[in-house]
Parts: C-alpha cells; structure tokens; sequence
C-alpha cells in the first residue's frame, strides 16, 4: 500500500486533528487503528461513534482478540492472518461468515516511550452500518445488462471487488476448498452447491443499500455471476466424475448417431416435412460447439440458440419463398414475414434431431445431466427452460429411432444432387419453388460465382 493512503485518507486526517485525543490515546496505549481505504471513507461524515469503532484494544487472556473503544465495547473482533472478523456484537455471537475485512497493509510506528503501535490499512469500514450511508452503488454499475458466460460473470464480480465488497481471491479459495470426493450424489453435491452461492450471494448483498438490495436486476446479476464464477472453476472436476458415471448412455447415442450417419440419414426420414427439409448449417455450427462450452449455463445457452437457429432458418426460407411466389414488394416484406406462423413441434423435434445428428456431440446425455443438476440462475420465461424440454424430447425420439425401418427418402432431398437435377431446379418457375429448392438455387449461385472467380484469375495469370 502506498505510504500516500495514510497521507491523505480522509478518516486518518480528521482521526489526527479533529479527534487528536483519541489518535493520542490510542498510540500511548499502542491500540491498534484500523483505517479504511480512501474509496470507502470519502462519502462519510467521521463521527465519535465511528473513531470508536476503528480504534481496537486487545483484550486481555484472549490472543488476538480485539474490542473497539466506545463505552460499552460492543464489538470484538479477532485477527486471522490477513483478516479481521466480527466475532461479537453487543455480546452476542455472529456467525463467521457475517463480516469480516481485509488488511491490505500494516503501518508501523513508535510512540513517546519507543513501543511500537500498528496503523491497519483495511479494505472496507469496520462495520456494516457505515455502508448504507455511502452513495449508492447503483451510479457506478451497469444494471441493464446479461450475464451468460464466465467473461461476462467476472467483470461484473470485479466491478464489485473494485468497491472493496467482494474478495475474488476468496471466493476462489473458497471453491478451491471443495473436496467432491465427500460427496455420494450429484444430489448431495448440487445441494452444497447452492448453498455456497446463497452464503456468498447474501453475504455481498448485506454489504450494499437496500435500494440496491431490492434491485431485482442487481440480485439476478449476482445470483447468475456467482454460480458462473463456481462452476467455472469446479467444471473439470464435476464433468469428468459425470462423464464417467454417464459414459454408457453417451455410447449409446453416439452409436445410434453413427448408424444414422452411415445410412446417409436426411431431415424427411426423420420425419421432416419434404419441403421443410433443408440442411440447416448456421444450427449444425452452433451445435457443433457445444463441447467447447463449460458452464452449464453456456451449454444451455447453446442448446436455446440452436433452436433458435433452426426456427430461424426454416422461417426465412418460407418467408423468401411466400415472398417470391406472392410478388410483394419491398415496402410488403415485413407483413409477408409476419405471416409465416411459428414452426410447430410436430416439425421442431425432427429438425433438432437433425442437427443433432450432423453436429455429432460427444457427451451429450452428460450435458444434459450436468445442466439439469448443477443450473440454478433459469426462470422459466428466459426460453432457456424451453430449450432444455425440447432437447430431452427430441433425445427420447431419436433413442426410440429404429435405423433399419427408416422411411425411403425422398427423391427431392439430396445428400448430393446430379447436375440436371440442379439445372432442373434453377429453371422452375417461381410458384414451384419450395424452401429446400431455395438453398439448392443459392448452392449453384455460390458455384457459379466462384467459377466466374476461378477463370478470372486464370485470364489474369495468363496476361502476366
């Protein structure tokens, strides 16, 4: 800690002049101060109550035990390495996880008769109640915001560690504490878990306003970073004792996976409708990262862009198509999108079985278990809940699938398509063109222009 704080803390500056007898007593009796950063005294009227409540005496036959000097002693604190920790208040024991601070640094010096005393530079007020009289936190931070992934979750928690509310490194240590081999169940351990994110949530929250407390904005953000922060650092461990335990349901998918794509397997035999059977690849892609993801709150996210994705893509070729055929114009796109009604399940689940099969995920009945066992933060009107329905439908369906007695395919839907077919398809008229006609037309432009790409360069070589 720079030698500065102490030159201009607020708090040591009013201690030194307008309550000189106090700082002098304290120093005679070589009491320890406690002085608080700078950030955290700014805002605050220095009061008698106050200096008696940073000025602690040691109490005798009790090793690092201190109480602060007002009248009565009402509070004793004790000294744990780098922190200090309520342990009393007006004689009645707190819980240990109700307040504590931290040293950030000691400042020694020498009174009269040499003995030495010792300035406490901590990083927050000895006391809860000093904190509701600074000015609002909600100034300082963005609420209007969403928390999705591990970036996301720790800038939000070090905006708060940055105010002297929050400790990183102890939470970390914290996590890093769990031991999962005291554990029999998933059960057992998402119970401890969750038990872990609300000490800590409330813990934080006691620490601001209550305007920012009955914020329900703030509180989401903190319930959300916490089980992120969490979960990012116990992923490795929870995901392989899952993956163990879940390894032979994993096989068995990824089997019926296999089989579906040695078959050559297209969205109708799945039970797509013929038209709607297009190749779907900005879902595939999406779904494909999947095991990349860590949190489980990540792997949901993923799972509810897919679908997403999926509804997306199908609903814009119908909508390109109605659009041609009908020959709206420009100003008319926007009511011709508005007609499209939403894809229903009956066509959802065979479209997600689909891409579910060509993003081939490793581990996917794990995935599943591991958000549905370690994923608190969802409510039910977000869509990420619906996202998980979903997926253990079309899990179900494509476990029920009997690769042998698939439908014949249809003629129109193509792994690969001979080139008259293509030339048959860019040559329909309009009326007659359905969405999986659509991609096979953007296919032949996508070819037709790198052609034209392919023999410029070539005229271009041939000029040099």
């Amino acid at each position: 800690m720079d030698i500065d704080e102490i030159t201009f803390n607020p708090f040591f500056l009013v201690l030194r002049d307008k309550f000189r007898r106090k700082y002098d007593l304290a120093v005679s009796k070589c009491w320890a101060i406690c002085v608080p950063c700078s950030d955290f005294v700014k805002d605050l009227t220095i009061t008698e109550e106050f200096v008696d409540d940073h000025i602690l005496k040691p109490v005798s036959k009790l090793p690092y035990h201190y109480v602060s000097t007002d009248s009565d002693g009402s509070r004793m604190y004790k000294f744990e390495d780098t922190r200090i920790r309520l342990v009393q208040r007006n004689g009645e024991s707190v819980h240990p996880d109700q307040y504590r601070v931290k040293i950030l640094s000691v400042e020694r010096g020498y009174n009269s008769d040499f003995q030495m005393y010792n300035i406490l530079i901590t990083d927050n007020v000895m006391d809860l109640k000093y904190l509701s009289a600074r000015r609002p936190v909600g100034v300082k931070m963005k609420l209007n915001r969403s928390v999705n992934c591990y970036k996301e979750a720790f800038d939000f928690l070090h905006e708060i560690a940055l105010q002297g509310r929050l400790s990183l490194l102890d939470l970390k240590s914290d996590v890093e504490k769990i031991d999962l081999t005291d554990f029999h169940s998933a059960e057992e351990l998402r119970n401890v878990l969750q038990d872990w994110i609300r000490r800590h949530w409330a813990r934080t929250m006691r620490l601001f306003p209550l305007d920012i407390q009955r914020d329900a904005r703030f509180q989401k953000l903190l319930s959300t970073s916490l089980e992120i922060f969490i979960m990012h650092y116990l992923h490795d461990r929870i995901y392989v004792l899952l993956t163990n335990a879940l390894d032979q349901d994993d096989q068995r998918i990824k089997r019926k996976i296999d089989h579906l794509l040695d078959v050559g397997v297209t969205p109708d035999q799945l039970g797509v409708k013929e038209a709607l059977s297009i190749s779907l690849p900005s879902a595939i892609v999406e779904m494909a990262t999947l095991d990349a993801r860590q949190s489980p709150l990540e792997k949901l996210s993923c799972l509810k862009t897919t679908l997403d994705l999926i509804v997306a893509e199908v609903k814009g070729a119908l909508a390109d198509v109605q659009t041609r055929n009908e020959c709206y114009e420009e100003n008319d796109l926007i009511e011709a999108r508005k007609t499209i009604k939403i894809v229903p399940t009956d066509d959802l689940i065979p479209l997600l079985i689909y891409v579910i099969v060509k993003s081939r995920p490793r581990r996917l009945i794990t995935d599943l278990h591991y958000i549905q066992n370690f994923l608190w933060s969802v409510s039910p009107y977000d869509g990420l809940s619906y996202a998980m329905v979903t997926f253990k439908a079309a899990i179900c369906t494509l476990q029920d699938i009997n690769v042998t007695r698939l439908p014949r395919r249809s003629s129109k839907v193509r792994i690969e398509l001979p080139i008259n077919e293509v030339l048959d398809v860019v040559t329909k008229t309009e009326p007659d063109v359905t969405p999986i006609d659509r991609q096979v037309r953007e296919l032949a432009v996508m070819l037709e222009e790198c052609t034209k790409s392919e023999q410029a360069t070539k005229l271009d070589d041939n000029a040099s």
